[in-house]
């Protein structure tokens, strides 16, 4: 047919071949010569061997990679590898997890493969929601189906060739069965589903778009729409993320799992429950579908996986090499912390907070950005960020006259945290769950109302609440009304995106600041508070939280607790200065600047008490408040 052997096209590879291809190329291209080496030397000294082919059980991984036994993260983490280690073809998973395939976890998990996939970086959400979710078949065929197991749904994805090893992949996958499993129901079809961007990406690395396409139709009963992430594992992986937040690449990992106690654990559990109630868990499957993940993740916590990438870095740095073998310049070593590793609530001071606990620092981790953004933002732990006890109720008391001497001698970024009960005002189902709200405030506080900064680059304020459930209230840059992201007085007390209304040169009474859309309103005596979620109350300072709108237009979904207006009686106020101290740094930072602005208040009010008016200290006291240079009554006074 006029065909000849010199110009026949090359023999398509498989699915196989490809996989192997592509991992030789993150071998080649993501990490350096001597990272290979430390790997290597990982994965041999910890393999099983069986039929020739070397690989990783279960406990192998969770033994390297030092997951604590208290949270029972390790069939997680695994049945998240086995996933993984077969990209880019779902129909290969799960996987023995070999050398080329762990390599492959590796470079997805620390997010290497950027230098061979270009334009795959939003993508790593969907394969992380993929590895965790279960595929669910049945639904499809019967609703009164009896629910299968996990070795059945295993069973099921496996294509027919790996069918032959059977005996080999039950050997590496020990330990898999067991994962919790809901029916799915109201299978929504997701539009994003069929645009698998870091997949492709990969393919097209390798020239086989093609390939891919018939692995998509081998696969194409298992959509994301029939998947789903079973809530008790997500809520235990949560505390692990929580529990790794601090942790930096080649950083001993052991000691985030030694110290957890009872009481640790029931900290983390309440702090990953806030977390989970944010992704909408199905109320009537206990599962998370995949809309409700990207929105959550894209929405509110931008660094809620950022743990992986220090924890699976570690599979590059071996212990049993001799470094001084090699040069050292060509380790690829992270660059030091900008400050000491310590916890970030420790402090000098002697103040005690009820509410700025490690688990919550670790919270706050997974949203918060303190410092001006260069290239890309980067959590709170990975930029020296240290928080200063600046006011506390517990410590200071609940008089304005201290919270404003405290906080107002502090001129740099500050943290917001309030906690308390809802009152029978709230509008609210559920008065029994505290309510606890933060806000993050880049400008310094002042009796004036305060906006941010309008260069992009440095960080925005945030309203956030924390518990009953997460929701993040960015700020609003098209913002241009009067609405304030701050402001303090000792006669309306203190409003975070409120309207502040104009002073008023007729009534001697202050109006209160008026409730924003997104806001928050603490009385003068600091004894009730009213954080406020309304979008159809208009355009305010902060934009409202997605997730927390819809579930308020559902009561019976998940904290939908929270009202659109909540009126909650006072527990505890903490602000807490940050800073974000820079190597090298020369000069006095703002811990020692407040302390000399609040000795130099304290030395100028000695000073004025002494002044001699002939040994009549009564009347003296009484001219100095006259003129509002003591006591509580301000400094408008002087004039007759």
């Amino acid at each position: 047919m006029g065909q000849s052997q010199s110009g026949e096209a090359p023999h398509p590879l498989s699915t196989e071949q490809l996989s192997h291809e592509l991992a030789l190329r993150f071998a080649s291209k993501c990490f350096t010569h001597l990272e290979i080496a430390h790997y290597k030397d990982n994965f041999k000294a910890l393999a099983d061997h069986q039929d020739g082919v070397e690989y990783w059980k279960e406990e192998t991984l969770g033994r390297f990679l030092l997951l604590p036994d208290a949270l029972r993260v390790g069939s997680i983490v695994y049945q998240m590898a086995t996933y993984l280690g077969a990209f880019p073809f779902p129909s290969l998973a799960p996987c023995i997890l070999t050398r080329e395939a762990m390599l492959k976890v590796v470079t997805i998990m620390t997010e290497r493969y950027g230098k061979v996939l270009k334009r795959g970086k939003r993508d790593r959400v969907r394969l992380l929601f993929r590895s965790m979710a279960v595929f669910d078949r049945t639904r499809a065929l019967s609703l009164t189906a009896e629910k299968p197991t996990m070795e059945q749904l295993v069973a099921e994805q496996k294509p027919d060739d790996m069918m032959e090893g059977e005996a080999a992949i039950k050997e590496a996958r020990s330990g898999v069965a067991g994962f919790a499993i809901d029916e799915p129901v109201n299978d929504d079809l997701d539009e994003e589903e069929d645009d698998d961007e870091l997949a492709l990406a990969a393919l097209d690395s390798l020239d086989a778009i093609e390939v891919f396409k018939e692995d998509q139709k081998a696969t194409r009963e298992k959509k994301i729409h029939h998947a789903q992430i079973p809530v008790e594992n997500f809520r235990r992986f949560l505390m692990l993320l929580l529990v790794l937040a601090p942790l930096r690449p080649q950083e001993n990992m052991a000691k985030y799992g030694e110290d957890l106690s009872e009481a640790k654990l029931r900290e983390l559990e309440s702090e990953a429950e806030c977390i989970l109630a944010a992704f909408d868990p199905d109320e009537a499957t206990g599962g998370i579908r995949y809309t409700a993940f990207t929105q959550a993740i894209s929405a509110s916590f931008p660094f809620l996986f950022d743990p992986l990438n220090a924890l699976f870095e570690h599979f590059l740095f071996s212990k049993n090499i001799n470094l001084s073998k090699h040069r050292i310049s060509s380790i690829s070593t992270p660059p030091p912390p900008l400050s000491p590793k310590i916890n970030p609530i420790a402090s000098d001071s002697s103040d005690q907070s009820c509410m700025l606990t490690s688990e919550l620092v670790s919270h706050l981790s997974t949203f918060l950005v303190t410092k001006p953004v260069t290239t890309s933002p980067v959590n709170l732990f990975h930029t020296g960020t240290r928080f200063h006890p600046v006011y506390s109720t517990t410590a200071h008391g609940t008089s304005l006259t201290s919270f404003s001497r405290q906080v107002m001698s502090w001129q740099s970024a500050t943290l917001l945290l309030v906690t308390g009960t809802p009152t029978p005002a709230s509008n609210t189902s559920d008065f029994s769950r505290p309510i606890t709200v933060g806000a993050f405030l880049p400008s310094p506080w002042s009796k004036s109302s305060s906006s941010s900064s309008g260069d992009s680059s440095s960080p925005q304020p945030l309203l956030f609440l924390l518990s009953p459930r997460h929701a993040l209230c960015p700020h609003n840059p098209y913002n241009h009304s009067s609405t304030s992201n701050s402001h303090c007085s000792p006669k309306t007390g203190i409003a975070i995106g409120c309207i502040i209304p104009p002073a008023s040169r007729t009534s001697a009474v202050s109006q209160l600041p008026v409730l924003g859309p997104v806001s928050l309103r603490i009385d003068v005596d600091i004894s009730t508070a009213i954080f406020q979620h309304d979008a159809g109350e208009g355009i305010g300072a902060f934009l409202p939280d997605p997730g927390l709108e819809k579930a308020q237009a559902e009561p019976n979904a998940r904290g939908g607790a929270v009202g659109r207006k909540v009126e909650f009686d006072i527990d505890t106020l903490e602000i807490w200065g940050i800073t974000n101290p820079e190597a090298g740094e020369e000069g006095e930072d703002e811990v020692m600047k407040q302390k000399k602005r609040l000795d130099w208040e304290e030395a100028e009010a000695a000073r004025r008490a002494g002044v001699n008016f002939g040994g009549d200290k009564d009347g003296a006291r009484a001219l100095l408040e006259m003129a509002g240079l003591v006591g509580d009554k301000g400094r408008s006074g002087g004039s007759v």
